[in-house]
Order: structure tokens, then C-alpha cells, then sequence
């Protein structure tokens, strides 16, 4: 059955391959869009300081004529915008004049790299240089010269904010507004070879006291800025740009740590040092290899409330695997995923396994995204040596159409193992209508690991109506058997829940309002079913929720959601209180205010009440966040889950406070604590880094805990050093 089944999943997907292939001409005609062209500068100088004082930047006929998406859309913006773009043997420029009506009121908060620059005054561009409205480089500053770079790829669905390029940028106040200067390596960025470039391009303003937002190439409503196939055009690009093909990157690091558990009393040291090397090859594939990896400068995870019998999802955080995730991505981020990070070099996502070696290969040749990668851990404990292996594959289809497969493999060293291949695709014919989908199979030593899953997604979205409908099956045994104690091998991937079949509909419409106290209003309706693999029910959800969006940027969401649940299986939801096989019947009512997070004090407050397995739920959720001053952010959250149930009570309170004071551009102190009431656990993160020249760093991390009978502390100190023959 399942080699009949896969059979017909392989003929499927390359019967879909050659259709669209044949309709690639009529998927990739594109509407007419806003276009410029960009000049050469070769053998003159830029000196990046944000004044836009050299006399190139009057040459040439610059982009402008921004429309509004906020607060009016399709209005011109009330703020003029001109930008040019110019070129020389190793980079592009981009200069920027932002004038406003009223320029006292420009302003910049935040100088954190990556940061939201929410309450800042910005200006960002989208660069598609391969000209594929699949894959873009976004960069983004404010006034205070922040800088906020990502990897875009698959229409906008995945921002890999965690990309670090190479690039320099400067802002500066004047006597109109603001202006600022962009210098992007050839290196930083990958395009195809030839003299002759022709990229997409899209910019977007942000002016927070007139709550404006505006593009260059116009966006409606429901549009983002990431969806690169709305870009506009720059052509005039010639370059022979050669990339240095070698970058080595080693660290070095000292730890302390102290350990009290029970009755021990644990001290040591550590002194470590690893390598990371990587090679650009001129097909615009990249090779990265690391020895003896660490990650301790990584950010701790947030605490997380399980109210549920199913685990909960945690992001990856380490720089290594999130350069590049864009070509490695594949299903249902939280649900299920053939590939999940986290299951590298952690057990239980937490207790850290020395990674001895790895290596990934990573980018795009023509249309093909390539992604490889190859991991090799040490043993520690109970955790044997395994290795690690993925390779995926997509191509483009046109504009915003793709195909591609994964394979996935985790074994112990020297043994076979539990591995997955799937493949996948998006289908999108026009500018509203979008279908995508997914079937994956796993395999391991023995039948208990053996498994498919499968999706199919159909969305209709315009500046009225979004309508969607899914379906998601997911067989008992799929990467592993659930109710097995000791399974054959453990999985690479992530699944959330196992024996499913759930089909999810909606239908949202969002009427625009032209005058009034709201911008637009929101009214939804969503059906959730779900069944195991026998047809016996399992969940079903209608959710109704309006929404109004308000012309001050402040945004309100009141939904009513009666649900009914059959629990199979009884389950602990707390020592002590276990909930009971049956069906259950309940309604929760929702209502969420968020206040505008431009202003230098913003909010969220969620309140929640109704049934919950027999019994009653009230949840409240608070998070504000200051800007005091520029540099500066503080934010504070409280999570009160109040349960009452037939068979016990109990609370669960999550508290946390972060603190954000970037001294410079390059200098940032961090600290993040966290309290968790059930558990008597605190946590804390304290973190320095240093950016003392460009791409290296120095990092200073203390992370103080305490949970019950256990007291640790970790104290460390980390440099590396980029180097680039």
C-alpha cells in the first residue's frame, strides 16, 4: 500500500513538474511596475557619512512618487522620497533623501541591530538580484544609522531575520527631514553572473508621527512588503564584481560554571576554541564548515506555558543554522517539519551535546534553491555519537510557483537510522489565488517509524475577501510511534501531533473604511475538524472574531470560539490532576487590545474566560514596552493561567523583564529574567556583545538560575575574529 501509495506521489509531482513548466509563460507575465535605473560610479568616491554631499547624487532621474498602504491606501504619501542608486566594481550604493512636512518630529528610538525601529522613522529596500519574485535581501535604517538586514525567499513566508550580511549604512538629520546612505558588498549579495543585471527592487518609508507607510512600487491592503514578486525594477547594473572566495572565522572562549543539585556541588572551568571556514563558489553556492561549534553566546528561550498533551515549539537561535534556513525549510513550522535544528547538538531542546564537525552547502544556481548540510555530535551521558545529513532541493516556477523534495537522515555512528523524503510545491496562477502543498514519508530500523503526511492548501486573498482551505493528514507512526517507551531511532524532525486528519476553512472579509475613527475592519469566521486515521473524532473548533484596525494605529480583536474535544486517552495536564478520557464541550471568549507600538509607551493586554475540560479557564496576558530615550527599550510581560477543574485547581504565572541599552551602534547590553510560579524557577540572561570591527565580536554572558533544589550559574567569555584572505 505505502510503496503503491509513494508510486503515485512520485508520478504526481513530476506530471505537476512538467505542467507548470509548460505554464511558466503564463505565471510569469508581470503588470506593469515602477522601474529606475541605476548609474556607474567606478573610480569616483563615496565616503558613507549619510549627507549625500557628492555631486553623484544629483545625477540621473531619481525614484520617487511613494504611495501610501497607511493610513490612506493608494493615496500619494504626505512625505516626499527620493532615492538613486549607483554602482562600482565592488558595490552598490543607495542614497536617500526623506523629506517631511515637519521635521522636528523625525525621530529615532533604537540603535539595536535587527531591531523593530517601531517608533523610528525608516527607510528600507527589498533587492531581488536574481530577479526570481521568489528570493530577496532586505536592508533597513532609521535615523540613528540601526541596521536591520534579512534573507526573504518564498514570496515573504520565510524572513530569516537571523542573517547577518556585510554591509554599512549612515543617517543623518536635516534640515528637511532626514537622509541616509547605503553601501551593500557585491559579496554581501548573490546574483547571476553577467555584465547585464536586471533586479527587482521595492522601498518602503515608515513615518510614525504621520502613522504613514509608504512604497514605491504601490501595495494594497492585504500586500506586504516581502511579497517580492510586487517589487519594481533597476537595470543598468554592470559589473564583473569578483567575490573573495575565503573567509575564516575562529573563536576562542573561557567558562565558569557552578552547579548545585540536591546534594552536589559541582565547580569547573573550561577553555575552548573552534574554527568556522566558508567558500563562495562562483555559481553563487556558499560552503560553510565548522569545527568544535559553540553556541553559548545564544540567546535562553523564553518560558512557555503547556496547557495541552502536546509539546511545546521552540525556535531555533543559533547563528549556524538560521544563515541560509530559507533553502532548508520545509512544512508546517510547529507542526510538522522533516527537518528541525533543535534536534542537533540538544536533548530535550535544552541539555546541550558537543557538535564535533559539520558542514552545509547552501544557495542558488539559476532557478534551484540547493540546501545540504552534514553534522556530526559527540557523545555525552546517555547521548551516543550521531550523525546528521539533509539534502533539498526547490526550483522556480515562474513568478511565485515553486517545486522541490527534501531528504532527511539521524543515525548513530556507524548504524542505519530513522530517515524522511518529501516533496513539495506552490502553484500560484495569478495575483490572488494561491495552492501549495506537501507529501512526506519516513522510514527507520523498524515498522514503528514508518509513516506519510500530507497537506493541500487552496487561498483565495484580494483587498476584500481572504478565503482559505486546508487539509492536513498525518499517519499514527509517522518519524516514530508515539506510544512506544523505547522508539528504534529519534527523529530529525518535529511532529506535534501524530493519527490526524484535520481539515481547517475560513472566510475573512476586511472592508476598508475612508473615513471614521478605523482604518479597517475585520470579520472572520473559521471551521476546524479533525479525526484520527480511523475517522473518530477528535476536535472541532468555529471560531468567529471581528477586529478593528483604528486610524491611530492602535488595534482591538474580540472572538467567541465554542469548541468540542474527545480526549482518547486520559492525560496529566499537572502532577497529581489528570484529566479523564471523554468528550468535552466548552466555549472560550476572547478579547485583545493592542495600542500603537510607534509610541515611546506601547502595549498588549489579552483576556481570555471559558470552559476547559469539565471545568473553567481564565487567562491574562500583559506585555508594555518603554522607549525612554534613543538606544534604550525595556519590556515587561505577566502570563496568569487560572484552571479549575473536577479533579483539582491549580495557577500557572509566568513573569519576565528584558532591558535593551545599545550604547553605540556596535556596543549592547542586554538582560532578559524570567520567573515561573509553578515551577520556583528564575532565570536570567545577561549579555554584552561588541562588534570591534566589522562581522567579529566579543560576547560576555552570565546566566544565573535557580529552580527548586537546583542552583547554577554559567559565566563566559567568547571572541572571534573574521578574517577574509
Amino acid at each position: 500500500m505505502k510503496r503503491t501509495f509513494f508510486r503515485y506521489a512520485l508520478s504526481l509531482f513530476i506530471i505537476s513538474t512538467l505542467q507548470c513548466i509548460q505554464l511558466k509563460e503564463a505565471v510569469s507575465q508581470e503588470l506593469e511596475k515602477q522601474s529606475m535605473t541605476a548609474f556607474s560610479v567606478v573610480d569616483k568616491e563615496i565616503t558613507i557619512d549619510g549627507l549625500l554631499n557628492e555631486s553623484i547624487w544629483q545625477i540621473g532621474q531619481a525614484a520617487t512618487g511613494f504611495v501610501q498602504q497607511e493610513p490612506n491606501v493608494g493615496a500619494f504619501a504626505q512625505t516626499e522620497t527620493f532615492v538613486r542608486i549607483a554602482y562600482d566594481n565592488e558595490n552598490i550604493y543607495i542614497g536617500v533623501l526623506l523629506n517631511d512636512p515637519n521635521p522636528e518630529a523625525v525621530r529615532g528610538d533604537e540603535r539595536q541591530e535587527d531591531g523593530s525601529f517601531n517608533r523610528s522613522d525608516t527607510f528600507g529596500v527589498l533587492i531581488d538580484t536574481y530577479h526570481d519574485h521568489q528570493n530577496a535581501f532586505f536592508f533597513e535604517t532609521n535615523l540613528l544609522s540601526a541596521m536591520s538586514d534579512a534573507l526573504i525567499s518564498q514570496e515573504g513566508l520565510l524572513q530569516n531575520r537571523d542573517w547577518d550580511g556585510n554591509w554599512e549604512v549612515a543617517a543623518k538629520r536635516t534640515a528637511t527631514g532626514w537622509s541616509a546612505e547605503f553601501r551593500i558588498p557585491f559579496e554581501t549579495i548573490r546574483f547571476k553572473p553577467g555584465e547585464a543585471q536586471t533586479w527587482g527592487v521595492q522601498f518602503r518609508r515608515r513615518v510614525p508621527h504621520l502613522k504613514e507607510v509608504s512604497f514605491w512600487n504601490p501595495l494594497t491592503a492585504e500586500q506586504t512588503f516581502f511579497e517580492i514578486s510586487r517589487s519594481g525594477h533597476v537595470d543598468g547594473i554592470k559589473t564583473t564584481a569578483q567575490v573573495k572566495p575565503f573567509s575564516f572565522k575562529p573563536y576562542l572562549k573561557a567558562s565558569y560554571q557552578k552547579d548545585k543539585t540536591g546534594t552536589k556541588d559541582i565547580s569547573e572551568d573550561d577553555f575552548d576554541g573552534g574554527l568556522d571556514f566558508r567558500y563562495r563558489f562562483k555559481t553563487n553556492l556558499t560552503l560553510d564548515v565548522t569545527y568544535n561549534t559553540d553556541f553559548a553566546e545564544t540567546e535562553i528561550d523564553r518560558f512557555q506555558t503547556n496547557l495541552t498533551r502536546f509539546p511545546l515549539f521552540f525556535p531555533e537561535k543559533r547563528e549556524f543554522f538560521l544563515e541560509g534556513k530559507g533553502y532548508y525549510d520545509f512544512g508546517l513550522s510547529g507542526r510538522v517539519q522533516p527537518f528541525f535544528s533543535r534536534q542537533i547538538g540538544l536533548v530535550n531542546f535544552d541539555e546541550v551535546v558537543p557538535i564535533f564537525f559539520g558542514g552545509k552547502l547552501s544557495g542558488k544556481v539559476g532557478p534551484y534553491g540547493i540546501g545540504a548540510l552534514v553534522m556530526e555530535t559527540e557523545s555525552k551521558g546517555d547521548a551516543p555519537t550521531e550523525r546528521f545529513g539533509l539534502a533539498r532541493m526547490s526550483r522556480d516556477i515562474g513568478l511565485r510557483s515553486n517545486l522541490g523534495f527534501i531528504v532527511t537522515e539521524r543515525a548513530e555512528k556507524d548504524h542505519s537510522g530513522n530517515g524522511t523524503l518529501g516533496f513539495d510545491g506552490t502553484f500560484a496562477p495569478n495575483a490572488y489565488l494561491t495552492t501549495s502543498g506537501f507529501w512526506v514519508a519516513s522510514r527507520g530500523k523498524a515498522s514503528i517509524d514508518e509513516g506519510e503526511a500530507s497537506f493541500a492548501q487552496v487561498q483565495w486573498r484580494d483587498p476584500f475577501w481572504r478565503i482559505r482551505l486546508d487539509h492536513l493528514r498525518i499517519d499514527p507512526r509517522f518519524m516514530g510511534d508515539p506510544t512506544s517507551s523505547s522508539p528504534s531511532s529519534p527523529i530529525l524532525g518535529f511532529v506535534q501531533q501524530r493519527d490526524l486528519h484535520e481539515t481547517y476553512t475560513f472566510v475573512d472579509i476586511r472592508p476598508q473604511q475612508e473615513t471614521g475613527i478605523t482604518r479597517e475592519i475585520g470579520l472572520k469566521t473559521e471551521l476546524t475538524y479533525q479525526t484520527d486515521a480511523n475517522g473518530n473524532f477528535l476536535y472541532q473548533s468555529n471560531y468567529n472574531r471581528f477586529q478593528a484596525d483604528f486610524r491611530s494605529g492602535d488595534f482591538l480583536l474580540i472572538s467567541v470560539d465554542p469548541q468540542r474535544e474527545r480526549l482518547p486517552d486520559q492525560f496529566t495536564i499537572r502532577p497529581g490532576i489528570t484529566i479523564p478520557a471523554g468528550t468535552y464541550t466548552y466555549t472560550h471568549t476572547n478579547i485583545i487590545f493592542f495600542t500603537d507600538s510607534r509610541r515611546p509607551v506601547s502595549g498588549v493586554a489579552s483576556f481570555l474566560w471559558g470552559g476547559f475540560y469539565g471545568g473553567d479557564k481564565t487567562s491574562f496576558d500583559l506585555s508594555l514596552t518603554l522607549a525612554p530615550e534613543e538606544g534604550v527599550k525595556i519590556g515587561a510581560g505577566w502570563e496568569l493561567n487560572q484552571v479549575d477543574l473536577p479533579q483539582g485547581d491549580f495557577t500557572a504565572q509566568l513573569l519576565n523583564g528584558d532591558v535593551a541599552w545599545s550604547l553605540n551602534n556596535e556596543f549592547l547590553l542586554q538582560a532578559l529574567m524570567q520567573w515561573d510560579e509553578e515551577e520556583k524557577s528564575l532565570e536570567a540572561n545577561f549579555r554584552l556583545s561588541w562588534e570591534y570591527q566589522e562581522s567579529s565580536w566579543v560576547y560576555l554572558v552570565i546566566n544565573p538560575s535557580r529552580q527548586k533544589d537546583q542552583d547554577a550559574l554559567l559565566v563566559l567569555a567568547k571572541v572571534n575574529w573574521l578574517w577574509e584572505p
